[in-house]
């Protein structure tokens, strides 16, 4: 059967509903006195049994559902349903949350129904409906979930920006409540607009959301068509050191095509801060007298596998980087850069480090000397000492902007 006919099949029961309805109104009110009036009918037109009348006891009885208007019947997959007068149905299949049926109504029924019902992606409920953390109510299906609000009316919610707006909160967090349907967008990804902000998914990027200033920022340029393309991160805290909440000011967030930034009060990268000599070639010179060798060597391989600036460890032959290392508690540095003089060291933290960290440690400070400046979260450059050794997005594309591919 094709969607157009399942639909129209349960238009077909819907129209049947009505008549015995108003029939069985008519004669009931003849029967019933007043006080009586919200007792359930001692014939009812359609028996309520098995599991259906489990879920329909449980959820509130006659009370909430009314009179069942279409016998039991028939569902996808060896499934079975049945609708009531007070716009709820209960949808039952043995092999979905152990064979326990559950209740589907309202807004939230119409828009299962616009995306085929059973037969949908989504499939058969496997909860009724319940509030929402927020008022709202929502029901969750094999295939994903359905969220209403007064607000936002019903919208679907599934695949990969259903979890991810899991991870933020679903609609308790800052996200709240999706505003519309996952939408199709370029190469197989997809979008959801939702109360705070935006979630994008592509087979190569993942899921991501998109929020405040950056997405801001983000939907002037065209969105994922435009030139950042797809989000390939969240927006994570950066910056310099500060005062906020976070500890760090400004955010950042990678795309595809480039990062975009907020709230920095530096740029995250700047030739004029850098140690390099680029006459006639980019060079770093650097002379080291720091105990921590391996972690000095690990950095100057590391940035010299990015092929512009040669990083070339001299004698003490006029060089125009000296490592070296310092012993204070008296500072909450570990490691300290100064143009054109020094990278220093403190062992007074670094003693305490282990290998990972340490090298972080000469990898950022290194960095800083060829002109890098503190960015964000999974970056070198970030402004805490992290276990990080690998570049992130941000360390690259300021590398490639400053210096250029390799």
């Amino acid at each position: 059967m094709t969607f157009s006919q399942q639909h129209q099949r349960h238009g077909r029961r819907r129209t049947r509903i009505v008549r015995a309805a108003a029939i069985l109104a008519t004669i009931t009110t003849l029967t019933l006195d007043a006080a009586g009036a919200s007792a359930r009918p001692a014939d009812p037109p359609y028996p309520i049994g098995g599991s259906i009348k489990v879920e329909y006891d449980e959820t509130g009885g006659f009370d909430f559902f009314g009179n069942a208007t279409n016998p039991e019947s028939d569902a996808a997959r060896g499934g079975r349903w049945q609708a009531f007068e007070k716009n709820s149905s209960i949808y039952w299949h043995p092999l979905v949350t152990d064979g326990h049926a559950h209740q589907i109504g309202g807004s939230i029924r119409d828009k299962w129904g616009q995306l085929g019902w059973e037969n949908g992606t989504l499939k058969y409920p496997t909860s009724r409906e319940v509030a929402a953390g927020k008022p709202g109510r929502f029901n969750n299906f094999e295939g994903g979930a359905i969220y209403w609000s007064g607000n936002t009316g019903a919208h679907n919610i599934w695949g990969s920006i259903f979890d991810k707006w899991g991870n933020y909160g679903w609609e308790n967090g800052r996200l709240g409540f999706p505003t519309s349907d996952e939408f199709g967008t370029r190469n197989n990804g997809a979008g959801q607009h939702m109360e705070g902000g935006e979630i994008y998914y592509s087979p190569g990027t993942g899921a991501h959301a998109v929020w405040g200033a950056i997405r801001d920022q983000w939907v002037k340029a065209g969105w994922e068509n435009g030139q950042y393309g797809y989000p390939t991160t969240d927006e994570v805290d950066g910056g310099n050191t500060s005062n906020t909440p976070t500890g760090y000011e400004g955010k950042c967030q990678s795309f595809e095509k480039g990062v975009i930034t907020w709230n920095f009060a530096l740029p995250l990268y700047d030739k004029n801060f850098s140690s390099v000599s680029t006459n006639p070639t980019p060079v770093l010179t650097i002379f080291n007298q720091s105990k921590y060798k391996s972690e000095v060597d690990n950095a100057i391989q590391s940035w010299n596998s990015k092929g512009r600036v040669k990083v070339v460890s001299v004698g003490d032959r006029q060089p125009i980087i000296h490592v070296f290392d310092e012993n204070r508690a008296d500072v909450s540095y570990v490691g300290l850069y100064t143009k054109n003089a020094d990278i220093r060291l403190n062992s007074h933290y670094m003693d305490t480090y282990g290998p990972d960290l340490n090298k972080n440690t000469v990898l950022h400070e290194m960095g800083h000397a060829l002109g890098l400046r503190h960015s964000c979260e999974n970056n070198i450059m970030f402004a805490s000492v992290t276990p990080k050794l690998d570049f992130g997005d941000i360390d690259n594309s300021s590398y490639r902007t400053m210096w250029g591919a390799s």
